[in-house]
Protein backbone atom coordinates (compact mmCIF):
# COMPACT_ATOMS: atom_id res chain seq x y z
CA UNK A 1 0.00 0.00 0.00
CA UNK A 2 1.38 3.41 -0.99
CA UNK A 3 1.42 6.05 1.75
CA UNK A 4 1.87 9.78 1.14
CA UNK A 5 2.77 12.32 3.80
CA UNK A 6 1.65 15.74 2.55
CA UNK A 7 2.62 19.11 3.98
CA UNK A 8 0.95 22.32 2.85
CA UNK A 9 2.77 25.42 4.05
CA UNK A 10 3.57 29.10 3.64
CA UNK A 11 6.69 31.16 4.22
CA UNK A 12 6.83 33.94 6.79
CA UNK A 13 5.84 37.17 5.00
CA UNK A 14 8.82 38.59 3.11
CA UNK A 15 10.91 35.41 3.57
CA UNK A 16 9.94 33.40 0.48
CA UNK A 17 13.50 33.15 -0.90
CA UNK A 18 14.84 31.97 2.47
CA UNK A 19 11.91 29.54 2.81
CA UNK A 20 12.52 27.96 -0.60
CA UNK A 21 16.26 27.70 -0.02
CA UNK A 22 15.78 26.08 3.41
CA UNK A 23 13.02 23.73 2.25
CA UNK A 24 14.75 22.47 -0.91
CA UNK A 25 18.37 22.46 0.27
CA UNK A 26 18.11 21.63 3.97
CA UNK A 27 14.75 20.22 5.02
CA UNK A 28 14.00 17.76 2.21
CA UNK A 29 17.49 16.19 2.32
CA UNK A 30 17.24 15.87 6.11
CA UNK A 31 13.81 14.19 5.98
CA UNK A 32 15.09 11.77 3.35
CA UNK A 33 17.66 10.51 5.91
CA UNK A 34 14.82 9.28 8.16
CA UNK A 35 14.16 5.56 7.91
CA UNK A 36 10.94 4.85 6.01
CA UNK A 37 10.88 7.88 3.68
CA UNK A 38 11.32 6.92 0.03
CA UNK A 39 10.95 10.17 -1.93
CA UNK A 40 10.10 13.86 -1.60
CA UNK A 41 8.91 16.49 -4.07
CA UNK A 42 7.90 20.13 -3.62
CA UNK A 43 5.22 22.08 -5.47
CA UNK A 44 4.25 25.74 -5.71
CA UNK A 45 0.61 26.76 -6.10
CA UNK A 46 -0.19 27.38 -9.76
CA UNK A 47 -1.69 30.64 -10.95
CA UNK A 48 -4.67 28.84 -12.48
CA UNK A 49 -7.09 27.39 -9.92
CA UNK A 50 -10.59 25.94 -9.89
CA UNK A 51 -11.16 27.43 -6.42
CA UNK A 52 -9.64 30.92 -6.23
CA UNK A 53 -9.09 31.19 -2.45
CA UNK A 54 -6.23 28.95 -1.38
CA UNK A 55 -4.75 28.82 2.13
CA UNK A 56 -1.31 27.51 1.16
CA UNK A 57 1.20 28.51 -1.47
CA UNK A 58 3.40 25.41 -1.22
CA UNK A 59 3.06 21.67 -0.84
CA UNK A 60 5.56 18.90 -0.23
CA UNK A 61 4.67 15.27 -0.90
CA UNK A 62 6.75 12.55 0.72
CA UNK A 63 6.33 8.88 -0.11
CA UNK A 64 6.64 6.51 2.81
CA UNK A 65 7.96 3.06 1.95
CA UNK A 66 7.27 1.10 5.08
CA UNK A 67 5.01 -1.63 6.37
CA UNK A 68 5.04 0.32 9.63
CA UNK A 69 3.78 3.81 8.80
CA UNK A 70 3.25 4.59 12.49
CA UNK A 71 6.89 3.69 13.13
CA UNK A 72 8.06 5.92 10.27
CA UNK A 73 6.04 8.82 11.67
CA UNK A 74 7.62 8.14 15.08
CA UNK A 75 11.06 8.22 13.41
CA UNK A 76 10.13 11.68 12.09
CA UNK A 77 8.95 12.90 15.50
CA UNK A 78 12.12 11.53 17.12
CA UNK A 79 14.38 13.37 14.64
CA UNK A 80 15.08 16.29 17.00
CA UNK A 81 18.13 17.09 14.86
CA UNK A 82 15.91 18.37 11.99
CA UNK A 83 16.61 22.02 11.19
CA UNK A 84 13.17 23.64 11.06
CA UNK A 85 14.53 27.01 9.98
CA UNK A 86 12.90 30.34 10.80
CA UNK A 87 11.26 31.19 7.47
CA UNK A 88 8.34 28.74 7.58
CA UNK A 89 5.03 29.90 9.03
CA UNK A 90 4.48 27.05 11.49
CA UNK A 91 1.00 28.33 12.37
CA UNK A 92 -0.21 27.69 8.81
CA UNK A 93 1.07 24.11 8.43
CA UNK A 94 -1.44 21.54 7.25
CA UNK A 95 -0.18 17.95 7.37
CA UNK A 96 -2.07 14.88 6.15
CA UNK A 97 -1.36 11.19 5.62
CA UNK A 98 -2.96 9.53 2.60
CA UNK A 99 -2.99 5.84 1.71
CA UNK A 100 -3.77 4.29 -1.63
CA UNK A 101 -7.13 2.67 -2.13
CA UNK A 102 -6.61 -0.97 -3.03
Amino acid sequence: MKTLYTVRSNPIAGRETDFNNWYSNTHLPEVMKIDGFLSAKRFKLAGVQVVKAQAHGYMAIYEIDSGDVQGTLQNLRDATWLNMGDSIDLASLDISIFQSIE
